[in-house]
């Protein structure tokens, strides 16, 4: 009796102690779950990627790691209210030795059945990853297009620039797992005051030269139409001169003394005149 009662004694402290050692979680919908092993010969992560549902695992010797499927959207600004209360602008250098600053704004996606091989590479959750890795692979993406152009270009030549920058990074986060949704500066590019002033006075003088070109431009292709529409005008002139004189001497050529009596007679109602000469219809007629 009492060796059956120390037994169960026993029985009940393991599954107390076992169950104390076991832990759940919920993997929701839009999400990755990837269960570590800390300890042992399979330390690491296991050849698995646990789906969404509930996940039991002993936390003492494993770890979850839940990786969001869905668009993450991140700015690195100078504005401390922004994403962190430190400023996280980029900074860069122009091909002509110059230093802009401006704000980045990117979405990008988990590729999930990547996220095995993300974790083995980074050990790290998607918010560390993010303010870590990815921040070194867009900055060094700006950096790398920015040293090929000045810094007149970058302003002018805004979207070239953030073309090129999408398309390294696109390539490079592909390649680390992730897909680029859309990356692009926020707001204008920084530089010194000095600096900002030349450029803007530069751009609009070119801005104004190519409106005075195609103010030119319209000018002459006013002109141009209206001496064509002038020539059009004289040649209709002279057709319908021409055409006139045509009918006027056809006319002449038909008249003749017969054919103008027979057209008076045609006209004449029988009655003689009143008053002066009576006129001669029928004189000369052979």
């Amino acid at each position: 009796m009492k060796r059956g009662l120390i037994f169960l004694a026993v029985v009940a402290l393991i599954a107390t102690v076992g169950f104390s050692t076991i832990s759940c979680t919920r993997i929701d919908a839009g999400y990755v779950g990837i269960k570590v092993n800390l300890y042992g010969q399979d330390k690491g992560v296991q050849d698995i990627t646990e789906v969404t549902g509930m996940v039991w695992y002993n936390p003492i010797t494993t770890a979850i790691y839940e990786f969001p499927t869905f668009v993450q959207h991140k700015v690195w600004s100078a504005d401390i209210t922004e994403d962190s209360p430190v400023n996280e602008e980029f900074t860069v250098t122009t091909r002509d030795g110059l230093s802009l600053s401006f704000d980045v704004g990117l979405d990008y996606k988990v590729i999930p059945e990547r996220v095995p091989d993300i974790f083995r590479t980074y050990r790290k959750d998607l918010r560390q990853i993010t303010n870590e890795f990815i921040r070194t692979m867009v900055r060094n993406a700006h950096n790398s297009v920015a040293s090929t152009y000045t810094a007149e270009d970058m302003v002018s030549k805004r979207g070239s620039f953030e073309a090129e920058v999408e398309n390294i990074l696109r390539q490079e986060m592909q390649k680390a797992g992730f897909e680029v949704q859309q990356v692009g500066i926020i707001g204008k590019i920084r530089m010194p005051p000095t600096l900002e002033e030349a450029v803007n006075a530069k751009i609009k003088a070119v801005q104004d030269a190519i409106r005075a070109e195609n103010e030119k431009q319209r000018i002459i292709a006013e002109a141009q139409k209206n001496i064509e529409q002038a020539k059009g005008e004289a040649e209709a002139i002279r057709i319908r001169a021409e055409a006139e004189a045509n009918a006027n001497k056809l006319i002449t050529s038909t008249l003749s003394p017969l054919l103008l009596q027979k057209m008076y007679i045609e006209k004449w109602d029988g009655k003689l005149p009143v008053y002066g000469q009576a006129p001669q219809l029928f004189k000369n007629i052979d």
